[in-house]
């Protein structure tokens, strides 16, 4: 398999079934599709009067609401109710990546509204046909089912073209026609051999997406070449079926199937559901463990109304399954209790049975909802409500509340005792909530020892009680329900559970290591984009998320990083549901944030054409691509044949001129991205030293196209991984506001939108006083990305807070400021500006260090005023938490410290906040030429708007 069909895989489908006729995708809009405002916390779900207030206040006649949005309508299904019913249930009684389970799930609403509002959903129902329905609804087509569904269509349509004799179709698929009593009176024999064909050429698909999807159109024309009146009228009426009108409309539903699917794969792509054909009644018996269901929301089949057995008996034959079982179990049906003579007391002890189920595997402290109507038995009317309600209490349940809904007469059922009905009723029922020990294990990795208490911490803070015991270890808390539902959380914990051996993974433990049963025994601080592109001295995405734990955010927080670098702080809050905002100087690290962040926003079919597409560019490229330099600004040509050999240059202006024919926006940042991260690589830049310095040996060429191919593999293969795992997040992804620009200036602030008291948390790490030489490390990718020689990154470089470079005529007017006092900074760093400028004026030392204090000077000038905007901007009581360390400098013999970090905290509070406290951290050092100067211990400085702030707010 070439690389290229790992993403092109939609075209083993042909253009036709996945374009619209003007050849644009028709990806429908999450705008028209209901929307719900849903509960942000579990603590919602505490107070039962509550939630049914909540409940009660909903209108649920939905008389003019459109039902058949998404795949609602894919199939025809009898007594289905409408998806405004589970969606409003699912906003309002449970939160992303939760479980949501219907035990009656019919043809798979419950489910579909499910996945496609975040959460999972597990969905069963007694009926093959049903769950058939539900799991293509849901489904997601990949190459491999592409693939077995392009064979399909055209092993038939060219049976088509040369159709035996109907007879003879019937006796050499003789295997695939289905036991039907009286078959002549029900079938023609010419559809009975094509369906038989069909059947036939559907046993032979291996995976397991195709084969429904090729099942459901077979169940979808069953009927319509059949003598069967009408779907809902079970006498015999023959009609003429010309030989060949099975196939052409079996391959029309399959196109439509698919048509429909692939249309829909966008609202959910990352769905996470599961489908069983059983017995409700079964459910403590399930392969799913008990306590692990958050919600149940269903709508079990009327007593005594109607009989599905019945209305889908040819569809369940031809597909394999023989209607009388569904006959002998199905709950409620009007024939089974004319048979048994069965009464209203049968259908409740099966309920019960039912119900049995559903209380074992739900949560403690959260509900379930039963859509249902009154049972006519022998001519008695029984509330069925109320006697379900009862049953429940007996079970363990409590009641919460039953509301009734009005059915339009649209919506009613098509069978005579369903019609009847006007109104139908939501039962709503708790498991009481009760408290439990449960076990937390840490990550699989070695922590530093501080994590270890800010595991602790987070624990406490997310929580709400103390973390008891060795952080290092397995702890043991007893929690309520509501709180163990926060837990999913934590960053340090990568396990939950009622005993250590059996533990549920964190939202961390899942996007760093999936669901391996081996997870990984280091640290991984590169998942999902993270490892993007390398970029010196950003913090790691660990610390960044649980620095957000300790601060007690809200669900959709506001997060601002003023010096956002390649984005670790914007991308660790969109993965935890926050909306976060940034900017930098640097146009090589806003362009990497925006890629990172930006490209998960993307519709996955869009980012696997265009990807595909490079791709099967990239592998027919020449070998040797013309000297053409179109790509690169003309004032940069001899810089760039400085740096990279000839054979290098026609290479990456061959990809750029390839990525920025077929991508726009976000894909061309991030195609781009990809490019510059391996730009050192292929240059005459030692990849070791972050200072400019020459290979020894020099490179006379570089396979540019392999080892682009080779980071995009590894980029796309992360994005999968996240794809695969989206479904599980406990939180909404939210969109992230990404700029150049420059956080001095109030200006860049208002550009973000940001306003006064819009931003609950700032979380940055600043540039190191004179640290790293940020514009100098990434010259090549400005280079070439940017067209920025040396003279355009120059007034870059010396804008920079904290840069090392400075021209003469602003050095001289800081060095007056240092000695004149007027630096407006606090008196303590004034002081200390001015007594190390008088030593390093005296002292025999090299332009470097003479020119530190005007540095420092300048760097603690800039920091207050990126301070005093960070507080204009910070809600009454937000925080902000500043990742920064102590510099060194050497004077005489001796390197000495700078306080950096108390004069940073001391500006912040001349900006008008107050600290928190300060929170001790280490960090790690990377082998590279210039360690020596390299910072090994930080402080987080937590902050927070001061007393006399919120007075006046």
């Amino acid at each position: 398999m070439s690389r290229s069909e790992r993403y092109l895989f939609e075209r083993e489908l042909g253009a036709s079934l996945i374009r619209e006729e003007s050849s644009e995708y028709s990806l429908r809009e999450e705008a028209g599709f209901p929307q719900y405002d849903e509960i942000l916390s579990p603590d919602e779900l505490r107070d039962p009067k509550s939630v049914a207030e909540t409940l009660e206040s909903i209108d649920w006649s939905f008389t003019n609401d459109d039902t058949g949005f998404l795949t609602h309508d894919l199939h025809p299904y009898p007594a289905k109710f409408i998806p405004q019913i589970p969606g409003y249930c699912v906003a309002k009684l449970s939160l992303p990546g939760e479980l949501v389970l219907d035990p009656f799930g019919g043809s798979g609403t419950t489910a579909l509204e499910s996945v496609r509002m975040g959460r999972r959903a597990l969905s069963t129902d007694a009926n093959a046909v049903g769950t058939l329905i539900g799991r293509v609804k849901t489904s997601n087509l990949d190459r491999m089912a592409a693939k077995e569904l392009h064979v399909i269509r055209s092993a038939l349509t060219t049976r088509l073209a040369d159709l035996p004799q109907p007879g003879s179709l019937c006796n050499e698929n003789a295997d695939c026609v289905p036991d039907i009593p009286n078959i002549d009176k029900w079938f023609p024999i010419t559809s009975r051999g094509e369906l038989a064909v069909i059947r036939s050429r559907i046993n032979k698909i291996k995976n397991e997406k195709a084969h429904d999807i090729a099942l459901l159109a077979l169940s979808r024309i069953t009927l319509a070449v059949s003598f069967q009146d009408s779907e809902t009228r079970y006498s015999s009426k023959p009609r003429d079926i010309a030989q060949g009108e099975t196939i052409k409309r079996f391959l029309s539903a399959l196109n439509t199937i698919v048509r429909n699917v692939m249309q829909t794969q966008p609202a959910l792509r990352y769905s996470v559901c599961d489908f069983l054909t059983t017995d409700a009644r079964d459910l403590h018996q399930g392969r799913h463990k008990p306590d692990s269901v958050d919600l149940i929301v269903t709508s079990p089949p009327y007593g005594n109304a109607n009989d599905y057995h019945l209305y889908h008996r040819f569809r369940l034959l031809w597909l394999g399954h023989d209607p009388r079982h569904l006959g002998r179990i199905e709950i409620g049906s009007h024939l089974r209790h004319q048979k048994e003579s069965s009464g209203f007391d049968t259908y409740l002890a099966e309920m019960e049975q039912s119900l049995s189920g559903m209380y074992r595997l739900l949560r403690f402290g959260r509900y379930a909802v039963l859509v249902v109507g009154d049972a006519v038995y022998n001519k008695v009317l029984h509330p069925v409500a109320k006697a379900l309600s009862n049953t429940a209490e007996k079970i363990g349940f409590e009641t919460v509340c039953i509301i009734e809904r009005n059915i339009h007469k649209t919506k009613r059922s098509f069978v005579a005792a369903g019609r009847r009905a006007t109104t139908e009723k939501l039962l709503v029922i708790r498991k009481p909530p009760q408290k439990f020990s449960i076990w937390f294990t840490p990550a699989p990795y070695k922590l530093w020892p501080y994590e270890h208490i800010l595991r602790g911490r987070e624990i406490e803070s997310v929580l709400g009680v103390q973390a008891n015991g060795n952080n290092r270890e397995t702890l043991t808390l007893t929690l309520d329900p509501y709180s163990v539902s926060k837990a999913r959380k934590l960053v340090f914990t990568h396990g939950m559970g009622m005993t250590a051996l059996d533990t549920e993974p964190t939202w961390q433990a899942i996007v760093e290591n999936g669901f391996a049963l081996q997870p990984s025994a280091r640290k991984d601080p590169k998942y999902v984009t993270h490892g993007l592109h390398p970029y010196k001295g950003k913090f790691y995405p660990q610390l960044a998320k649980g620095l957000m734990n300790l601060c007690k955010l809200k669900s959709g927080a506001k997060v601002f990083d003023p010096f956002c670098g390649s984005g670790t702080t914007l991308l660790e809050g969109y993965l935890n549901g926050h909306r976060t905002f940034g900017c930098d100087m640097n146009p090589m690290a806003a362009k990497i944030a925006k890629a990172k962040v930006g490209i998960l926003e993307i519709n996955p079919d869009v980012i696997r054409e265009t990807f595909g597409t490079l791709v099967s560019q990239i592998e027919d490229a020449p070998a040797r691509p013309n000297d053409e330099l179109g790509q690169f600004n003309p004032h940069c040509f001899d810089e760039i044949s400085s740096w990279f050999s000839a054979p290098v240059i026609s290479k990456i202006s061959w990809l750029l001129a390839a990525i920025r024919s077929l991508s726009e926006g976000v894909i061309r940042d991030f195609l781009e991205v990809i490019l510059s991260s391996i730009v050192r690589d292929v240059s005459q830049q030692d990849p070791t030293d972050l200072r400019i310095r020459r290979r020894k040996n020099p490179l006379k060429d570089a396979d540019v196209f392999q080892m682009y191919l080779n980071a995009l593999d590894t980029q796309y293969t992360r994005i999968e991984n996240f794809w695969s795992v989206r479904g599980y997040s406990p939180e909404r992804f939210r969109p992230s506001q990404i700029i150049e620009g420059d956080s001095r200036d109030a200006e860049t602030l208002t550009a973000l939108g940001l306003s006064r008291h819009s931003i609950d948390l700032v979380l940055t790490s600043p540039p190191y006083a004179t640290a790293l030489p940020y514009i100098d490390t990434d010259r090549l990718s400005l280079l070439l990305l940017f067209g920025m020689d040396s003279s355009s990154r120059r007034p870059v470089e010396h804008q920079l807070v904290g840069s090392r470079e400075i021209i003469t005529k602003q050095r001289r007017e800081i060095e007056k400021a240092i000695t004149d006092r007027t630096t407006a900074l606090p008196d303590n760093v004034s002081n200390y500006l001015y007594t190390l400028h008088q030593r390093v004026s005296s002292a025999d030392v090299g332009f470097r260090r003479k020119n530190m204090p005007t540095l420092l000077c300048r760097f603690f000038s800039d920091m207050a005023s990126v301070l005093k905007n960070c507080q204009h901007v910070l809600r009454p009581g937000g925080e902000a938490m500043i990742v920064i360390g102590d510099n060194r400098i050497r004077v005489d013999s001796d390197y000495e410290r700078i306080p950096t970090t108390e004069f940073v905290r001391d500006i912040a509070v001349n900006c008008g906040m107050e600290l928190v406290e300060n929170i001790d951290i280490s960090v790690t050092t990377e082998n590279l030429v210039h360690i020596k100067n390299a910072i090994t211990e930080n402080v987080v400085l937590r902050l927070r708007v001061t007393k006399r702030e919120r007075a006046q707010a």
